[in-house]
């Protein structure tokens, strides 16, 4: 409602409050830190977006959820698989690196000659928040007002699940932190163990095990293929060995 103001919203669940009760208001710490792990990973993705595909590379729109993040950019073409594979790296490498993130409150104007990244069409008061990661040689500098992590190294890891076209000339990430990062990985392990146990193999030998067993349904298709030639030609034989005869025409 005003520039500054943060407004609660909640639900009551029991009994009826009025106007002027006391209350006792608790973060959901673990909600936060979700959301905190996934705001931070934003800004160190647009970083190596910006990397590797080059400067254009700029936020067109992003949702920070408990389970996710999502990060919207102009890009003109589809993100090669070795270009994402670099941008997930690049992403971790921070994160590994555990920087500090340095939050400042500047004028607007100071702010955007030292080149801090903002979002084209948004309004801006004349102070603003600003963040900063990479210590004496920053590799994220943004005007940010949302909640972040203190450390890069508290966002534990980042995996890109997505990448598609949502726009002429925008294009989607979508991508997972922390505790989500984690469950992906057990639910991949998982998967990847179950499939190594039904072709009774180990994970490490399952490429080549897929291979060898592709190799073979393709040759027992086409032994399939062959038979069942060999078995219609015979069947074939043995109707012309047994002709009718219609209205004296051989049938």
């Amino acid at each position: 409602p005003a520039a500054g103001m943060i407004v609660h919203a909640g639900m009551v669940t029991f009994g009826a409050p009025q106007v002027g009760d006391m209350a006792i208001a608790v973060v959901d710490s673990q909600r936060r830190q979700d959301i905190m792990r996934n705001h931070t990973a934003t800004h160190l993705l647009h970083a190596e977006l910006r990397r590797v595909l080059g400067e254009h590379a700029r936020q067109a729109g992003s949702l920070v959820t408990p389970d996710r993040l999502r990060f919207d950019f102009t890009h003109p073409e589809a993100v090669r698989p070795e270009q994402l594979a670099e941008i997930e790296a690049g992403v971790n490498r921070r994160i590994l690196g555990n920087f500090d993130l340095r939050i400042t409150f500047k004028p607007l104007q100071q702010a955007m000659r030292e080149g801090a990244m903002a979002l084209f069409g948004e309004k801006y008061a004349e102070t603003v928040r600003t963040i900063t990661i990479g210590g004496e040689d920053p590799f994220s500098y943004e005007l940010c007002g949302g909640t972040h992590v203190e450390e890069t190294g508290d966002i534990g890891l980042c995996l890109i699940t997505s990448e598609g076209s949502v726009a002429a000339g925008i294009r989607r990430i979508e991508a997972v932190t922390g505790r989500a990062a984690y469950a992906l990985v057990q639910h991949r392990f998982q998967l990847l163990n179950q499939a190594a146990s039904l072709l009774g193999t180990s994970p490490e030998l399952l490429p080549e095990k897929v291979g060898a067993t592709l190799e073979e349904l393709g040759a027992t298709r086409k032994l399939v293929a062959s038979l069942r030639q060999s078995l219609v030609a015979a069947e074939f034989s043995q109707v012309l060995a047994n002709p009718r005869t219609v209205n004296q025409v051989t049938v």
